[in-house]
């Protein structure tokens, strides 16, 4: 089989490197066709030899790429992953070929929920995976550290003022935020550091106890699977394993409050039973594994 993965750019390349790597019976291709004039043309020129054209993003608008693909009756799949969903439930003009001939996947029951209102039944299926369990490094003892990625574009939807509140609210606890220098919030308090765009996230990961994500909207964050992946605390704006479901900027205040005193008691927070659930159900072996099996799948 001949697979085109496009979409986010970012996932959609780490996902064809990672399948080429796992599987060589078959061929993955991946175009950035977002951004990419050369990339878009040569999808013009690809897509008639491609078995699936499998997007990580869905959408109800106008896409070339995807007109064509249903033109040669190419087998097309929409992988939804969060803010394309308000994209799509906004739009007033929604190509309905999009709707009923494209097969719909997601990565959680609530972006599965949100697309039923506009006719949309995905199926639940990942993408992310991880390759080997992570080793947990010894954590500092004398100073709480939590973690945040807030993309620099859009910094208040992916939830920095309320980061803000809450740095504000435990001048004693480290915070930093990867993703954003945040400029446009200076002056930030003293015990935030805003480390803009990070080369190197391991690092940072192994000296963190903490890790939260409060945007306004969300699917499935690849940064909350690697937090659970190293046994974090995780603190979460929706309902998922192993996490600390925090609805409001309050409840955040709360679960911070529990986990230093937990902390200062000098209770161990690395978090085994997240780390065991990511091995079992998102090893490369599993997601993958399934990934491939879909396509092989007669529609």
């Amino acid at each position: 089989m001949k697979i085109l993965i496009v979409g986010l750019p970012l996932f959609a390349e780490r996902l064809q490197k990672e399948l080429s790597a796992f599987d060589t019976s078959n061929s993955y291709y991946q175009l950035n066709t977002y951004y990419s004039r050369k990339d878009k043309l040569k999808a013009f020129f690809m897509i008639p030899f491609m078995d699936v054209v499998y997007s990580i993003n869905g959408t109800t608008s106008k896409s070339r790429v995807i007109d064509l693909a249903l033109f040669l009756k190419k087998r097309v799949q929409f992988n939804w992953v969060g803010t394309d969903v308000l994209k799509a439930l906004a739009n007033k003009n929604r190509n309905e070929k999009y709707i009923s001939d494209v097969e719909h996947y997601c990565e959680v029951e609530w972006i599965q929920e949100e697309l039923k209102p506009i006719g949309i039944n995905a199926k639940l299926m990942n993408f992310v995976a991880f390759e080997k369990e992570f080793e947990i490094p010894e954590l500092p003892k004398n100073q709480l550290n939590v973690l945040s990625y807030i993309s620099d574009k859009r910094s208040d939807f992916y939830g920095i003022n309320e980061f803000i509140a809450l740095a504000k609210h435990f001048p004693t606890v480290n915070f930093y935020i990867a993703g954003t220098k945040a400029e446009h919030h200076d002056p930030l308090p003293n015990n935030i550091q805003a480390l803009g765009w990070v080369e190197n996230m391991h690092e940072l990961f192994d000296k963190v106890h903490v890790t939260l994500r409060f945007p306004e909207h969300d699917g499935l964050s690849s940064f909350i699977l690697e937090s659970l992946a190293r046994g974090k605390q995780v603190i979460y704006k929706y309902p998922f394993n192993h996490c600390l479901c925090c609805e409001t900027l309050d409840d955040m205040i709360q679960t911070v409050e529990k986990i230093k005193s937990d902390f200062d008691n000098g209770k161990d927070l690395v978090n085994v039973e997240a780390k065991q659930f990511i091995n079992q159900y998102f090893s490369k072996e599993k997601i993958f594994g399934e990934l491939i099996e879909n396509w092989k799948k007669k529609r």
